[in-house]
């Protein structure tokens, strides 16, 4: 019983996308003729019945992976979501040499993605989950490039406390880091068919790979002595996508950085790096009293170095008033269209100067689409997920702008 549930649940899913990507004025072309839809679906509903799945062509890829970007209620990047690339790479993994091939794709997207700083939207995608639940490939990263956090003997942690465990998992594994800094790479490992491949340093033996921005402030020499640096390509490896149904536990993607998540997120969170009080000190900020709006003011200061130093680096970096009329421009769009715009107040609105953005004033309705869309899913570093992962039904983070 349980597995005819599953399979109309799926079928009915399938239904929904393809006819979504019917009614789509440039990726429905191949369903426009008299029949075209329906021939498909009944060609999937027979593919579930006999496999317990159904395979996507290439055009249904691709328009899935754009459309869950489209779909991505917490991402204000939404505007560029035709601009997507696709590449199919469910058949990686079944190379001779896998974890040799799974790599080389990864830094080949990395580095496309970079594209000597104009930065280019891509997204990876594996081979699907198994009627089972087992996943062919996952990562056990985070992202392909994110800062270790190392717990000191006097309780103290250096470097990013978010990569505080998959740190400690590495050293547990035999990672020898060839320094031991705020801004040291992790290294990358796999889960190819449940079983967990060598940690591969990619860093340490392609240090060019880091793609990395040091920063400085257009105003003040002192602020380079912080040494603060952050990498260019926020490219997400934990998260499945969905389409029509059909989960891809590991379909890595990029966008582009919004200053403030690294200005006004990952550097000053006090449970991340913590740095507005150093760069207070920096400006002979009055620290000992709030009212005198030291966080903000430093606030504004680190954010403006983010900006000044992704720019002077020549590296795409967009700013919280540049993409919240680019949103607004999609949301008129949409609704033109006659789409409802779907989306998620708290994320939208960026962490400082919100209400000077256009989505501030905004009500959205923050419903899911769940048959094609982006996951939360339990991460292969938490026990006992080696095998029956499963995509929540919540949307999760926003895929093309991270925290």
């Amino acid at each position: 019983m349980s597995n005819t549930i599953e399979q109309n649940e799926l079928q009915l899913e399938a239904s929904l996308f393809l006819e979504a990507m019917a009614a789509d004025s440039r990726a429905g072309k191949s369903l426009r003729k008299p029949g075209d839809l329906q021939r498909r679906l009944i060609e999937i509903a027979a593919e579930i019945q006999s496999t317990g799945t159904y395979v996507h062509s290439k055009s249904e890829l691709e328009f899935g992976a754009r459309l869950a970007w489209r779909n991505s209620n917490r991402c204000i990047g939404r505007h560029f979501w035709r601009s997507l690339e696709v590449r199919d790479c469910r058949s990686v993994h079944d190379q001779d040499n896998a974890v040799d091939a799974v790599q080389q794709t990864l830094t080949d997207h990395l580095d496309d993605a970079f594209n000597g700083g104009r930065i280019r939207s891509i997204v990876s995608v594996f081979a699907p989950r198994k009627p089972d639940g087992t996943d062919p490939v996952r990562m056990k990263n985070h992202q392909l490039t994110r800062y270790a956090g190392f717990r000191l003997q006097n309780g103290e942690l250096l470097g990013d406390p978010d990569s505080e465990q998959m740190t400690a998992a590495c050293l547990d594994a035999g990672w020898h880091p060839t320094r031991r800094d705020a801004f040291t790479p992790l290294p990358w490992q796999f889960v190819l068919d449940g079983s967990t491949s060598p940690l591969i340093d990619v860093f340490a033996t392609h240090p060019d790979r880091l793609h990395e921005v040091l920063l400085s402030h257009p105003d003040s020499d002192g602020f380079s002595s912080l040494k603060l640096r952050w990498y260019a390509v926020p490219l997400l490896a934990d998260m499945a996508m969905k389409i029509g149904g059909i989960v891809y536990p590991f379909a890595p993607f990029n966008g582009f950085y919004m200053g403030t998540e690294i200005g006004a997120r990952n550097l000053a969170d006090q449970h991340r790096y913590n740095v507005l009080p150093d760069v207070a000190n920096i400006f002979g900020l009055d620290v000992t009293n709030n009212r005198t709006l030291w966080r903000d003011r430093a606030l504004v200061e680190l954010n403006r170095a983010v900006i000044h130093s992704f720019d002077a680096a020549g590296v795409v970096l967009g700013d919280h008033h540049q993409l919240g009329a680019q949103f607004e421009a999609f949301c008129q769009s949409e609704s033109n269209l006659g789409r409802e715009m779907t989306g998620d107040w708290s994320w939208l609105n960026a962490p400082m100067a919100a209400s000077q953005t256009p989505q501030f004033h905004r009500e959205f309705n923050n419903d899911v689409v769940g048959h094609t869309n982006f996951f939360y899913q339990k991460s292969p570093l938490s026990e006992g997920n080696s095998e029956k992962s499963t995509a929540s039904k919540t949307a999760g983070s926003c895929p093309f702008h991270l925290p």
